[in-house]
Formats: C-alpha cells, structure tokens, sequence
C-alpha cells in the first residue's frame, strides 16, 4: 500500500520513542560515541527525554514518522532555519534536568559539553532561508523500501510550501544515505575535518549538502 508520511504527534511520538535513539545514533556512531563519552548509557534516556518534549533539536514536534500498513519503517527530524540555534540550546535544560534526577553527574555534564562545542566546528553554519535535515533514519530490516525518500519528499515540499530557498543536511561521508541524498540532487557543499574528532577518535569527515529549490 506504500509509505505513508505522518507528522510526529504526541501520541506517535510515545508509541515510537522506542526506536528513535538508535535510528539517530544510527546517523553517525562513531561522532555520538566521541559527544557522550565514556558515560555513553546517558544517551538513550537523553536522546528519549529530547524526542518526547517539545520544541527541541531532536523533538517530536520538528518531527515526521514513515509508516507502511502500520509497521514503523523510519524518521526525520528537521527544522526551518530561523529556529535552529534556539532549538539547538533547548537541549541544554534537558540535560540539567538528568542531573538533578541524578542520571549523569554535573562532571560529565561538562565533559559533554566541552566535547559537543568541539564537535560542533564540523557543521557551518545553518542559514536562516533553509529547511535543515538533522536526521533521516531507517532501521536496517526496513531499507530499500523507498522510506527514507518518501521522508526526504515530504520535508522538501515542506520547505518549498514555506518559501525556502534551500534544504540543508550534514552527513558523514562514510554514512551510505550519501547515495540517496546524491540521487535527489543534494550536493556537497563543504567538506569538514576538525583536528580532535576526526584524527584523534576516527570520525569520518562531515558533508555539508545542500538542495537547491
């Protein structure tokens, strides 16, 4: 019957929560590993809390929900960009509010931190005239049913529908969807390797791809 493209609300969100923090990590392992550290069981509960409050980087309610006869078959999370910096800084209460539960201590809290700034010199900078992709996300069983496209049409009539002059993602280059971002006339715009993450904790270099509408 083919895929089926939904937005994200609250009650899909709680009944797919399950799945979202690895389909995310999913996107690039090795730079989520380097992010979190060596506490890395805080990023389940983290990315989990993010995806269920609203109006964040990794909230359902940036979000949309592939679904094939019912069946979950993947997720994109994305944003226009006027709203990415304020989205991006809304994670930070989330993690203070693992602290006072007492899920990660204020040390780690701050390694993490100096860890995400470090990171964060892969992605130039998000325009505000964009729809930026943060993540699109299929689990494995599930791929080379056309839901990752179907995904990827939906967040770019999105982003003409608003006037947008481009779609936006960033990509590690060893990451397979390369291909299919390729394929629907995404191109590369920059290519990043920062010191620290890259030589020091093997993460592959990060596309900048961009879309133009």
């Amino acid at each position: 019957m083919g895929i089926d493209i939904l937005a994200a609300d609250k009650a899909l969100a709680a009944q797919h929560a399950v799945h979202i923090p690895d389909l995310v990590a999913a996107t690039g392992p090795a730079s989520y590993d380097y992010i979190f550290g060596p506490k890395a069981e805080v990023y389940a509960p983290f990315i989990e809390t993010a995806w269920l409050a609203p109006d964040n980087f990794f909230s359902h309610t940036q979000s949309a929900i592939a679904l094939e006869d019912g069946v979950f078959r993947g997720v994109l999370i994305g944003h226009d960009g006027p709203a990415h910096y304020r989205l991006k800084d809304a994670l930070w209460p989330l993690l203070d509010g693992l602290v006072k539960q007492g899920k990660v201590s204020a040390a780690h809290l701050a390694a993490l931190a100096e860890r995400a700034d470090i990171a964060s010199y892969m992605n130039p900078h998000v325009p505000e005239d964009c729809h930026y992709v943060i993540v699109v996300s299929v689990p494995p069983a599930a791929r080379g049913r056309g839901a990752g496209k179907a995904l990827l049409e939906n967040a770019i009539a999105h982003a003409r529908r608003q006037g947008f002059r481009t779609v936006h993602l960033d990509v590690m280059s060893d990451n397979p969807a390369v291909g299919l971002y390729r394929s629907m006339g995404f191109q590369p715009m920059a290519e990043t390797i920062t010191p620290i993450p890259c030589r020091e904790h093997g993460i592959a270099m990060e596309l900048r791809m961009v879309l133009p509408l």
